[in-house]
């Protein structure tokens, strides 16, 4: 049954950039893009048996981006679901009417496409406020990143702040919305076999001011997986967001960090380091351009003969690269005082694979077609034992970032969300024998990957498993 619902999308995505600046900021709202709502959707719907659709909600829904991924998800992997969501399935509350008008409005043309009178339910409504339990089998919400403590707390009065204190355990230790609707959802998820899909910051996991948020959380939910996005993988969203999927059920009530217990035996990363090498010495680069105090002399976003195409990290994005926006200037007169750092443009030929420095995971991506890159970019010339799509998929899989996570906890440059050559020259990647028939199925599933710039969360989950098993898992 899988059709195309790119113009609902459209609707959706034209609504979005309709919405003035001061509304979008006064409610908090950040659109979960279409790739990202349906890896949430996957991640969170995928473990529900096919024949009974369950019910479908999203509290905090805004123009119902997760629930109409939800929607196409089902197009192709449950199509049975299709007409039950569309008519008595699937519920979405916002607190603005406007959003919720604009939901409306894509989804209608969902239904159109899909041939079905739709009878889904938008209601206006402060989710906060609801008094209600266990009344859905999933949730999918990405509420706002707000905290409300410092100068963030003067937008509430003193009587509804200790009300939600009172009414959300988390508000104790750190009040913040999304630790709110947290627990909201929480309770709001039936208790036999629910699931709920969250976009939150991902420092939730494991920052000791949020030891809180998961005490409260630990009688309602529990982690079954945290996937540690992009930066900007919500635009507008704020903090660095991480996707987490939970059962409904109790957890660890000592509000330790989730990632640590998520992996349920640290030792299974040990032994990777114990078990596989690093790439060869050599194989990662710095060769980026410094621009030092010279940028306005170097570059230029109008080409002109002579100029050569430079990429920055906002042009790498996990497997794939932008179109350079900037360009090295071929002739660049000389001033007193001024001073950068060039390499040779044969040198850039030779990298293969680009990585994002200033990020909190590897996120990595074929240097195709190549190009000059600035030095907030760093190289990697490939190996002899691996081939550069399994490296790519390595680099950006979620086993790599915990990997890198357990390995530079503590590190200054760890905390600074910074990645280094030296960190890269540590952390051990299965050579091609070490990942005997994880490898081929690994390249093909990262080329498949590179198609679609790592949109397809089937594909993703995948590769996961893959990995896991070239690593030994």
């Amino acid at each position: 049954m899988a059709v195309s619902l790119a113009p609902a999308w459209a609707e959706h995505d034209k609504l979005a950039r309709s919405l003035p600046p001061k509304v979008r900021e006064a409610l908090g709202v950040a659109f979960t893009p279409r790739a990202l709502a349906l890896r949430m959707a996957h991640e969170t719907l995928g473990k529900f048996p096919k024949g009974t659709c369950p019910m479908l909600l999203d509290p905090c829904s805004g123009l119902s981006s997760l629930l109409l991924a939800a929607l196409e998800w089902a197009t192709v992997q449950r199509p049975d679901w299709v007409p039950h969501l569309l008519t008595n399935r699937m519920q979405g509350w916002d607190v603005a009417r406007e959003l919720n008008d604009g939901a409306h409005r894509v989804f209608g043309v969902a239904a159109q496409i899909l041939k079905i009178q739709p009878k889904f339910k938008l209601v206006t409504t402060d989710a906060l406020m609801n008094d209600d339990r266990e009344i859905a089998d999933a949730l999918l919400l990405c509420p706002p990143f707000r905290e409300l403590r410092g100068a963030n707390s003067q937008g509430m009065p003193p009587d509804k702040r200790a009300w939600f204190a009172r009414r959300f355990g988390s508000f104790a230790s750190l009040p913040s919305l999304h630790g709110a609707f947290a627990e909201l959802a929480g309770r709001l998820v039936r208790r036999n076999a629910g699931r709920v899909g969250m976009l939150l910051p991902y420092r939730v996991a494991d920052v000791p001011d949020y030891a809180g948020l998961r005490r409260a959380l630990a009688n309602l939910l529990a982690p079954e997986q945290i996937l540690q996005l992009e930066p900007g993988a919500i635009p507008g969203g704020g903090d660095d967001p991480g996707l987490f999927v939970f059962t409904a059920g109790k957890g660890d009530i000592s509000g330790e960090p989730w990632k640590a217990r998520q992996d349920e035996n640290q030792q299974l990363y040990q032994s990777s380091i114990m078990k596989h090498a690093p790439l060869p010495a050599g194989s990662f680069c710095e060769i980026g351009i410094n621009p030092g105090n010279s940028a306005q002399l170097l570059f230029t976003d109008k080409p002109g003969p002579g100029d050569l195409p430079v990429r920055d990290a906002s042009d790498v994005i996990a497997y794939a690269v932008r179109k350079p926006r900037f360009f090295l200037r071929g002739k660049v007169p000389k001033i007193t005082g001024f001073y950068a750092k060039l390499s040779s443009p044969a040198l850039f030929k030779q990298v293969r694979i680009l990585i994002r420095r200033e990020a909190t995971r590897v996120i990595a991506a074929r240097h195709s077609p190549a190009a000059l890159f600035r030095d907030d970019l760093i190289g990697c010339l490939g190996g002899e034992a691996y081939d550069d799509d399994y490296l790519i998929a390595i680099f950006n899989s979620e086993y790599f970032a915990r990997l890198y996570r357990d390995s530079f906890r503590e590190g200054r440059l760890r905390a600074e969300g910074r990645i280094t050559i030296e960190q890269l020259g540590v952390l051990p990647v299965p050579s091609r024998r070490a990942a005997g028939a994880s490898f081929e199925p690994i390249v093909q599933i990262s080329r498949e990957l590179q198609k679609v710039a790592g949109k397809n969360p089937k594909l993703l989950a995948q590769l996961e498993t893959y990995v896991k098993k070239a690593y030994g898992g």
